[in-house]
């Protein structure tokens, strides 16, 4: 008979992803149990299931478990491998974990039955309407070796924010605060409140990471740097007056008031404060089309020497952790550290004419100064833009000492770099980007497709917050005499749209389910509290192989970072550990996004259902796993 017999598993300490393979199709088949093992103290646990067979019903969404409502693919997401299924509280980390998946179908005489964990009556009420399903074992199934859930990955401390709002937990965890779908201001205020429930589960463990080298420098007698674009949250502002003593900011200004037409008027308020509180504070303010994108640090020792660095994607905003797809890392590494200690120098140095006033705009004479683009361009190690040291390689922008405005004749430094690693990949390209370049083949999203094009065995998988960043679209005419949008072009959710086109391709629109493309027990969903939805700027290359390349940091891997703005671009070579917590991470972004995508574009059918309703009708035993190349390569 055949059966599970290789189970595979990687986490990021947020989530877990797993994949396994069959040795044939099993007859009968409904699906997969999975359950979670403690190797050290013998507990199982069943992973949670919202979504029942078709003529039953989960109005309350109440969850069960994958041996009530069985998994009809050959991989998954453990999305509560911390956070729990029935409550906020966190589970702890530091623990050993394995998963066993077990292939299960109709309750037959001869057949071992699968137990019905969760109690079926809460609050005196059936948990879910219609008939149960009894199951029955189909094998034993396999069990996946055991893996450790921390925040060290390879030389890192690594920390992934939950801020994906679009989840039915999030919909019904506001409905619960009495707040709907469409009252962003009042999600923002539970967002900004450092004692909501929902803010705690949202941001991770992120405000730790963005933090712990504050706390490290007042217990160490050590200092830090940082180089911030926004700060627009109290508890992180709180963070830095209570370093007063041992940091200094670099602070750029944030955007113009859509209302007030005023520059910097998210962090002007937050800005005061520093200033009033005696924190050294340093105001690079563009107030322009360029910008002081960096959100990093530098932990400097008692000596001042440069032990470590944190980057990553996150703004110190609460819309930053909690209403986005983010990441941030640190690395102890005095190499790299001084690299970004001297490049925040640099920085500081660079002094240019400020603004008419802080909320003014600025005009050609706020920008970043030659000598300082050109120091950028440099690229040999500890003195310029790039230090390829221990399997890392850093890039600082603006890098182009000629020109400061975005010029597509001219491929910038650090993104020929990106491309050509992109075209040299062999298994994967996988990536989450807010706002890239949308430039053709001066794209990294088009290089990607293009490298998938040449080798129909690389997989490609992404999610995009910017519509007009997809491949496939196009941009609306515009009436000659009204100068209006014409409303034709074309804003898909969806890359390809015919799947056999290009089935080493899946690229996807971070979207939401709304009134019009929610279905059964389903509710309609929040999209975003700001302008970005995926805001990671991550590109994860061939993550399970010697040379698994992760590329991350500010930089939005678009011409305009890189000629306009202060960014830094890390790539991590090398580091399968690293390389396959942030996989972990692309992949439970993109597969959460990937159903709603389709979702808005189909509408109904098999492709749409999927994880709507569990019925064997749709199953094709195992399609995804079959046809889902990813599942097949990772972990």
């Amino acid at each position: 008979m055949p059966d599970v017999i290789k189970v595979r598993a990687a986490t990021n300490n947020e989530v877990a992803f797993l994949a396994w393979d069959i040795d044939g199709m099993i007859p009968g088949c409904l699906g997969f149990e999975i359950v979670r093992l403690y190797p050290d103290t013998g507990e199982e646990r069943c992973l949670a299931a919202w979504v029942p067979f078709k003529g039953q019903r989960n109005p309350r969404w109440i969850p069960q478990d994958t041996g009530v409502w069985p998994v009809q693919k050959t991989f998954w997401r453990d999305l509560t491998v911390r956070r729990r299924r029935d409550s906020i509280t966190i589970r702890p980390e530091g623990e050993m974990i394995a998963y066993r998946v077990r292939p299960v179908g109709d309750m037959k005489p001869g057949l071992e039955p699968v137990p019905v964990r969760p109690d079926q009556v809460v609050d005196g009420k059936p948990a879910y309407t219609g008939t149960p399903r009894p199951l029955g074992y189909l094998g034993q199934g396999a069990v996946s070796p055991p893996i450790f859930l921390g925040q060290m990955f390879g030389k890192a401390r690594v920390a992934f924010t939950n801020g994906v709002l679009s989840t039915q937990w999030m919909s019904r965890a506001l409905a619960e605060a009495g707040i709907k779908v469409g009252q962003r201001d009042k999600i923002r205020a539970e967002l900004q409140n450092p004692k909501s429930k929902i803010r705690a589960y949202l941001q991770g463990d992120v405000p730790e990471v963005l933090t712990s080298l504050l706390e490290r420098a007042k217990s160490q007698h050590g200092s830090v740097r940082l180089a911030l674009y926004e700060l627009g949250d109290d508890a992180l502002c709180d963070a830095i007056v209570a370093a007063k003593d041992v940091v200094e900011v670099i602070l750029s200004n944030s955007g113009k008031d859509d209302q007030t037409k005023e520059w910097d008027f998210g962090n002007a308020p937050f800005r005061k404060r520093l200033r009033d509180e005696g924190v050294a504070v340093t105001d690079r303010l563009f107030n322009n089309n360029h910008i002081g994108h960096n959100k990093f640090a530098v932990y400097r020792d008692a000596q001042g020497k440069p032990q470590a660095m944190m980057t990553g994607s996150t703004n110190w905003t609460s819309t930053g952790i909690c209403g986005q797809s983010n990441n941030a890392f640190i690395r102890d590494d005095p190499a790299i550290a001084e690299v970004f200690n001297a490049y925040w120098e640099r920085m500081k140095a660079d002094v240019f004419p400020p603004p008419a006033s802080e909320s003014a705009a600025g005009h050609v004479a706020q920008k970043q100064g030659v000598p300082f683009r050109e120091e950028n361009h440099l690229a040999s190690p500890l003195d310029g833009a790039t230090a390829a040291l221990d399997g890392m390689t850093v890039w600082f922008s603006p890098n182009d000492p000629e020109r400061s405005k975005k010029d597509i004749s001219v491929r910038p430094v650090d993104l020929d770099d990106v491309f050509v690693r992109i075209k040299a990949a062999k298994r994967a390209v996988l990536f989450l980007v807010f706002n890239p370049s949308r430039l053709g083949e001066n794209s990294i999203v088009d290089q990607a497709v293009a490298a998938a094009k040449a080798d129909p065995k690389l997989i490609v998988q992404g999610a995009i917050s910017d519509e007009t960043a997809m491949p496939n679209y196009v941009a609306p005419t515009k009436d000659p005499v009204t100068h209006k949008s014409n409303k034709d072009g074309k804003s898909p959710f969806v890359y390809p749209e015919k799947v056999w086109e290009a089935p080493n391709v899946s690229i996807v629109r971070a979207a939401n389910l709304t009134g019009a493309t929610i279905a059964r027990d389903f509710q309609a969903e929040v999209l975003t509290v700001g302008h970005a939805i995926v805001h990671d700027k991550i590109v994860i290359i061939d993550p399970m192989e010697d040379n698994a390349t992760v590329i991350t940091g500010s930089h939005n891997l678009g011409y305009k970072a890189s000629y306009e703005n202060d960014e830094n671009l890390v790539i991590v070579e090398g580091d399968k550990t690293f390389a396959a917590a942030y996989a972990v991470h692309m992949l439970d972004v993109f597969d959460h996004y990937k159903f709603r995508a389709w979702r808005r574009t189909i509408g109904k059918g098999p492709s749409a259902d999927d994880g709507i309703s569990i019925d064997d009708k749709w199953l094709k035993p195992y399609a995804d796993g079959k046809k889902g190349a990813i599942a097949r390569y990772f972990p």
